[in-house]
């Protein structure tokens, strides 16, 4: 009769062990997308999948039950989202200016500007072998969100970094 009671017992905490187990897997996985999203603030879900071999679904499921933790904040932009970490270590402002830097094309308008104060839109998309299109595309998010400021000159459009996100694009060029 023991043994009976004792093989029941087993089947009855069989799933309460597996639980756990799942638990400290999930923990475990949160754990590495904390640490991946402090070493790469502004990553995108996609990278976080591809640096961690965790599947996308579960690195959004993961990113958003952080976040509901209060644990990571994300940024919506375009067709990207964007996690930092949830710590007042970064203002609003730097995070727009990384996760424009994330990006290989408008990280090479803001270096060209940056290099060439009052540089016209012709003169990137020479530079950079851009439509103009696609060039002034760029342009006019980096003026939505005031990284970059547009001064008429006659019939040219010249564009300059706004001197108060100036320090801290040079900060992020450099990381």
């Amino acid at each position: 009769m023991g043994y009976l009671i004792a093989f029941i017992s087993f089947f009855k905490l069989v799933p309460i062990v597996l639980g756990q187990i799942k638990n400290i897997n999930k923990y475990k996985k949160r754990k590495e997308i904390i640490n991946y999203v402090l070493n790469k603030p502004g990553c995108t879900p996609s990278e976080i999948s591809k640096g961690l071999n965790i599947s996308r679904g579960s690195v959004r499921y993961q990113l958003k039950a952080l976040k509901g933790e209060e644990k990571l904040t994300l940024m919506s932009g375009g067709k990207f989202t964007r996690a930092f970490q949830n710590s007042y270590v970064l203002t609003n402002n730097e995070k727009i200016m990384i996760a424009h830097l994330k990006g290989d094309t408008r990280k090479q308008i803001l270096l060209n500007i940056l290099e060439n104060p009052g540089i016209t839109n012709q003169e990137i998309s020479e530079k950079l072998s851009l439509d103009k299109s696609t060039t002034h595309w760029h342009i006019k998010k980096l003026r939505e969100d005031d990284i970059i400021i547009s001064e008429a000159e006659w019939k040219f459009t010249k564009y300059i970094i706004n001197p108060a996100v100036e320090p801290d694009l040079l900060k992020w060029l450099k990381t």
